[in-house]
């Protein structure tokens, strides 16, 4: 059985993404929660995908308030979790969307029903703790 090792880093812009801090388009940027000041101030002309977003943050990483930083481990640990729980459906499924965090995860969403139930319930505690 192969695997792919999805980085904690993709997979956690995919949620950063996804959980609506940051619009589809960054000049109309509607940011929210605990991060949104650090995302406001350094990465507002970032291009969302890719990753981008993310790596403005590990690059502000001292900018960054206590919470957003806490809320930012709390995620990065969530979706270790999801690698651990989904390889195979990552793999076989949404290989081709891992270098786009949030295309993988939507990937994942869209899949749901073929997915594992060890892998499902671990999507359903992420979408969980976003909301």
């Amino acid at each position: 059985m192969r695997t792919m090792n999805i980085s904690g880093g993709i997979l956690l812009a995919a949620v950063f993404l996804f959980a609506g801090v940051v619009a589809s388009v960054p000049s109309e940027a509607q940011i929210t929660g605990p991060c949104a000041e650090t995302v406001t101030k350094y990465c507002k002309d970032v291009a969302p995908g890719d990753g981008r977003i993310m790596k403005c943050l590990s690059d502000h990483r001292d900018d960054q308030s206590m919470a957003c930083k806490e809320w930012l481990q709390d995620q990065d640990k969530s979706l270790k979790e999801l690698n651990t729980a989904c390889p195979e459906e990552i793999f076989n499924l949404c290989s081709s969307f891992a270098s786009d965090g949030i295309r993988l995860y939507r990937c994942l969403q869209g899949n749901y029903y073929a997915l594992k139930s060890n892998c499902r319930e671990k999507l359903r505690e992420i979408k969980d703790r976003l909301q």
